[in-house]
C-alpha cells in the first residue's frame, strides 16, 4: 500500500468524527468556562505514556515518508483517545501543521554532569553553565557572566510552508482541511535556568548571587521579548481555533477571542503558558522578586496565561495576581485545592491536577481519585471558581491502557453526580 492508500481510512474516520455536532457543544463550554462563566467542569487526559499503549495495534504506523507518518501519528492518536478516553477533547475539523520556521537559540543547550550514580539515569545533575563572574576587584561582572547568552535568529520559509500544504493536502485526499500552525509559548524561565545552571546552583544563587540572578532573568527576558516580536514579524505566531495551551483548550467565549484574524496574529491575540517549577522551594516574597516582577511585564504583553505546573501556587495566589493577564492557575497534586480555590475565588479559571500516581498500578486507585475530585469540586463551588481536570505527567499505567478509561469513567461520574 502507498502512504495515501494507508491514511485515507484514517482521514476518512478523522473527518467523519469532526462533522459530529458534540464538537460544538464541548468547544462552547470550553469557551464559557475560560471566559469565567457558568460552566460544566471539563476533563483532559494529556501528556500520556504511548508506549504502554498500542494493545490493539492501532498505534503502528505504516507509513514510509517521515511527514506522512507524522500525519498517520496524529491521525491515529486522536481516533485513539476519542474512542478510548475523549473526556472534554474537541476534533477539530482540519489537520494543524507547523509553520517552517528555523531558529538559532539562545547560545545554550543542556550539559548532563558526570556526577557518580546519575550516568544513564532518568533524572539528572547538570553542569553550570551561567556561574557568576567576578572582576579582580570582587565586583560582579556581568558582561563576562552572560556572554554566552546571545538573542534569537529566526527566518521563515513561506514557500516550504506552501509545499508541505500541498503535499498533507495530497495525502490525506482532500478530506480533511489543512491549516499552518504557528509558534506557541512556554515561558518557563525557570526550567531553562535549571537545566542550564543546575537545580541546586539555582536555588542557592538566589541567596549567595542575586545580584547576578537579577542580571540573567533581565537578560532573558528582554531576549525573550526580542523573540516575541520577531516571530511576530515573521507570521509566525499561533492563537485562535485549535490552539492547545498546555494540555488545555483555547476557546474563549469573549469578544476578542472572536475578532482574532488566524492570518496576523498578534501577542494579544494569544494564549501562553509559564511557570516556575522550581520555585516550589522558595518563599512567596522570593518568587515574586525573582520571577513575578520579570516576567510580569512580558505576561501581559499576551492576551491569556496560563500560569504554573507541578509547583504548588495555593499560598502565591496573591503574587500572581500582579499578572493582569493570567486567567487559569495551575493546581497541582501538591497544593492545598482548599486554600487555592479560597484565595482564587471566581476570578480565575482552577487548572487542577489530579494525582497521576492513582493510575500507575494497572486500575485506578478509586477511593484516592474519588476523594480528591470531590474534594476540589467542593472548595471550587464554596468559592464559585470554575476549573477544569488535567490528568497529566502520567509516566506509567502498570501497561494496562484501560486504566485511563476507568479514571475518566470515574472521574465524569463524580462531576455528573455532583
Amino acid at each position: 500500500m502507498t502512504d495515501k492508500e494507508i491514511l485515507y481510512p484514517l482521514a476518512s474516520e478523522y473527518a467523519e468524527i469532526a462533522a459530529l455536532p458534540v464538537h460544538k457543544e464541548t468547544s462552547d463550554n470550553w469557551g464559557r468556562l475560560n471566559a469565567l462563566k457558568s460552566a460544566r467542569p471539563t476533563i483532559i487526559i494529556d501528556q500520556i505514556p504511548w508506549g504502554e499503549m498500542n494493545d490493539d495495534g492501532s498505534l503502528t504506523c505504516l507509513c514510509q515518508d517521515k511527514f506522512a507518518r507524522s500525519l498517520e501519528w496524529t491521525l491515529r492518536t486522536e481516533l485513539y483517545k476519542w474512542k478510548r478516553f475523549r473526556a472534554d477533547m474537541v476534533i477539530k475539523p482540519f489537520i494543524r501543521i507547523g509553520k517552517a520556521v528555523s531558529d538559532s537559540g539562545v547560545g545554550l543547550g543542556t550539559v548532563i554532569g558526570d556526577e557518580p550514580g546519575h550516568s544513564g539515569a532518568q533524572t539528572h545533575v547538570y553542569a553550570d553553565q551561567l556561574p557568576a563572574i567576578y572582576k579582580p576587584d570582587g565586583t560582579y561582572d556581568e558582561e563576562a557572566s552572560l556572554s554566552k547568552l546571545h538573542y534569537h535568529e529566526i527566518k521563515a520559509y513561506p514557500d516550504a510552508d506552501k509545499r508541505n500544504l500541498e503535499q498533507a493536502e495530497e495525502l490525506l485526499s482532500g478530506l480533511i482541511p489543512v491549516r499552518l500552525a504557528g509558534v506557541g509559548f512556554w515561558h518557563a524561565l525557570w526550567d531553562r535556568i535549571t537545566f542550564w545552571r543546575g537545580a541546586e546552583t539555582a536555588l542557592y544563587s538566589l541567596y549567595d548571587e542575586p545580584e547576578h540572578v537579577h542580571a540573567l532573568m533581565a537578560r532573558l527576558v528582554a531576549i525573550e521579548n526580542d523573540y516575541v516580536d520577531k516571530l511576530e514579524a515573521a507570521g509566525a505566531l499561533d492563537g485562535g481555533e485549535g490552539v492547545i495551551c498546555h494540555c488545555m483548550e483555547t476557546y474563549t467565549d469573549e469578544q476578542r477571542w472572536y475578532d482574532i484574524d488566524p492570518d496576523h496574529i498578534r501577542p494579544r491575540d494569544m494564549w501562553v503558558s509559564g511557570a516556575a517549577q522550581i520555585f516550589s522551594e522558595v518563599s512567596p516574597a522570593m518568587h515574586d522578586e525573582f520571577e513575578i516582577e520579570y516576567m510580569k511585564p512580558l505576561y501581559e504583553r499576551f492576551g491569556w496565561v496560563n500560569y504554573g505546573c507541578c509547583e504548588p501556587l495555593h499560598n502565591k495566589i496573591d503574587i500572581i495576581r500582579k499578572i493582569k493577564t493570567v486567567r487559569a492557575i495551575s493546581v497541582s497534586p501538591w497544593a492545598d485545592v482548599d486554600a487555592a480555590a479560597d484565595a482564587m475565588g471566581s476570578d480565575y479559571l482552577m487548572a487542577r491536577k489530579p494525582n497521576p500516581s492513582y493510575v500507575r498500578d494497572r486500575y485506578p486507585d478509586v477511593d484516592s481519585v474519588r476523594a480528591e475530585i470531590r474534594r476540589t469540586l467542593d472548595a471550587c463551588r464554596r468559592n464559585g471558581t470554575n476549573v477544569e481536570f488535567i490528568l497529566k505527567d502520567i509516566t506509567t499505567v502498570g501497561g494496562r491502557p484501560q486504566c485511563l478509561t476507568e479514571w475518566y469513567d470515574l472521574v465524569k461520574a463524580e462531576i455528573e453526580n455532583y
